[in-house]
């Protein structure tokens, strides 16, 4: 079973991202993939250990097949940004501005 790192904003709205991370693991699980996802690892915490969290995050990058990313934050560009250094393949699940759609 292909092992999937859900990259998904948290941070400006805990509650309203938490609810749609668990919407899209159930989703992925349903259609054959294992969802690894950091917002059901540590929703549990606050912002005061986000170094210790995003630390956390980079290893279990080190762990998947793909990262696949569902907006955008500070966090997710840092996932995204270790994942391409690692050479793990990025999956945008949204538009991106840079691709001049908003």
């Amino acid at each position: 079973m292909k092992r999937v790192f859900v990259s998904h904003p948290y941070a400006a709205d805990p509650e309203g991202n938490f609810q749609k991370a668990d919407k899209i693991c159930k989703n992925l699980l349903e259609h054959g993939v294992f969802p690894i996802s950091p917002l059901h690892s540590f929703s549990f915490t606050d912002d005061s250990y986000r170094m210790q969290i995003m630390d956390a995050c980079r290893r279990m990058i080190e762990f998947v097949d793909e990262v696949w990313v569902f907006g955008d934050s500070p966090g997710t560009r840092m996932e995204v940004e270790h994942a391409q250094e690692l050479g793990v393949r990025v999956v945008y699940m949204f538009k991106r501005e840079e691709e001049g759609v908003a």
